[in-house]
């Protein structure tokens, strides 16, 4: 399995290079064809403003001083070499060649390159030369007389600067090549990193190693994101795994106590011959610990449930006051037959949206186990507040108190604080105020310390505005 994730990383980043390599390549290419482009048809537009320039000049000097000064300016030039650059020819009317000034190596450039049929605007030939490698830009207007000049230049620097600039194109697109193949296996190897390091995380956790996580490159971008909340992921799983670990450790314990009195009621029933009180009290026994196995696997699925999302709650408008006023009454009665007086102070009124029967349930076992943990003659207190925006629940006791290392796992399932479980209980009780608290988008918190008793304080948000009137003081049990 290792070896064929290797081998995809391997596929991935190789695809990885090839397509940045490519994108980064042909990106190039297309900016440096684009510049010499641009360069070359730059160096030909001032080619040929040149000689544009040039053709002005003896078309002024024919205009203006006449065709004979013309004819006599280009024999001079001819006989003294003057314009070496250019290439210099009249033509009359029909084409034949009146005066000529060029080098040698232009000289068999054909009379009839310029077509008798021009204007006074320029048009433009070209020449070449391959004995000489040479090009020749031509621009030919017709000037004052009818007659034809032609005016050129030689293009071997302009084509042998184009060929330079042509070579360090090249170069620079070669060079950029291998520089997007190193820059994308670069990028391949970044990009990929947290993919390799995901990989070896779950081998190790396949292997067992439940505290392996991807490490943090810190770099703060999406990947970072991702890793942080697969991580966190991770220590979620941890959790529940370790969670259902100890469930079912503590469910097994708790199980086998009632299992066991089960078992030694039925053989206590089987040895009865007469079928009289002793039977009847076996099986009382018996279904005594059945119903408490049902009632702790009941609770487990409330939970689940909760938990999950899929708890099915009859939301309505609750008055609060009235559902602790009745909680409190009923456990008030408990509270009077162990001898511990439960006090609740109520204000008039407070709503929320809630199912009653859970919000009850909830409460309920918030008082029990006051009751429950408060020695006789101790006190349990109830306390309904009103605020804008929610509603607060305090359940307080005299009892024990919680020790600060229990307090954050007084809510998991089955966890007793009572590690000797010499008080009676199923250990779900908290896990499942909290559960339905947070189905009705509400939350618990416990304020305790050892031998200073526990206040539990619920949260729930309000259906409408509090209305608020003065508490009232009721005292049960």
């Amino acid at each position: 399995m290792s070896s064929s994730r290797e081998a995809r990383w391997r596929s991935t980043s190789l695809r990885l290079t090839a397509w940045y390599a490519v994108v980064f390549f042909f990106s190039s290419v297309l900016l440096f064809g684009l510049t010499f482009s641009f360069l070359s048809a730059t160096v030909r537009e001032q080619e040929r403003r040149i000689v544009s320039g040039k053709i002005m000049d003896y078309a002024a000097i024919a205009q203006n001083q006449g065709l004979d000064v013309l004819l006599y300016v280009i024999r001079q030039e001819a006989e003294y070499e003057v314009s070496t650059d250019f290439f210099l020819r009249l033509l009359d009317s029909k084409g034949n060649v009146l005066a000529q000034a060029a080098p040698l190596w232009w000289e068999d450039v054909p009379p009839d390159i310029a077509s008798v049929n021009l204007d006074e605007s320029v048009h433009w030939f070209s020449w070449s030369s391959d004995e000489l490698e040479s090009e020749l830009v031509l621009g030919a207007r017709r000037i004052a007389g009818g007659a034809v000049l032609l005016v050129g230049r030689d293009r071997s620097d302009t084509e042998e600067l184009l060929g330079t600039f042509q070579t360090v194109f090249l170069s620079i697109i070669l060079f950029t090549g291998i520089l997007g193949v190193i820059g994308g296996t670069l990028l391949a190897r970044r990009t990929l990193r947290p993919i390799s390091d995901l990989s070896r995380t779950l081998a190790a956790i396949e292997k067992g190693k439940l505290d392996a996580r991807v490490p943090m490159r810190g770099g703060g971008d999406e990947l970072d994101g991702l890793v942080r909340l697969f991580n966190a992921m991770l220590d979620r799983i941890r959790t529940l795994v370790t969670g259902m670990s100890e469930t079912l450790d503590n469910a097994a314990h708790d199980l086998r106590t009632p299992i066991t009195r089960m078992r030694m009621g039925i053989e206590a029933a089987l040895r009865e011959r007469d079928g009289g009180k002793g039977d009847r009290e076996a099986l009382a026994g018996c279904a005594e610990e059945c119903e408490r196995i049902a009632t702790m696997l009941d609770t487990l699925m409330d939970i689940s449930e909760a938990e999950t999302g899929v708890m099915q709650l009859t939301l309505r408008e609750v008055d609060l006051t009235v559902l602790v006023a009745e909680v409190a009454e009923t456990y008030g009665y408990i509270a009077e037959e162990k001898g511990v007086a439960l006090d609740a102070r109520l204000p008039e009124r407070v709503s929320v949206t809630a199912d009653a029967g859970r919000i009850r349930q909830a409460l309920a076992n918030l008082l029990d186990n006051a009751v429950k943990y408060t020695p006789p003659g101790g006190n349990v207190g109830i306390s309904l507040e009103g605020f804008p925006d929610r509603a607060v629940i305090r359940v307080r006791d005299d009892g024990p108190g919680i020790a600060l290392e229990d307090q954050p796992r007084i809510f998991d399932r089955l966890f007793r604080c009572d590690k000797s479980r010499s008080v009676r209980g199923l250990g779900l009780g908290l896990s499942l105020v909290r559960a339905v608290l947070a189905a009705h988008e509400g939350r618990v918190e416990v304020e305790s310390a050892p031998g200073r008793g526990a206040t539990f304080i619920v949260t729930l948000p309000l259906a409408s505005p509090v209305q608020l009137g003065p508490p009232s003081k009721s005292r049960c049990g």
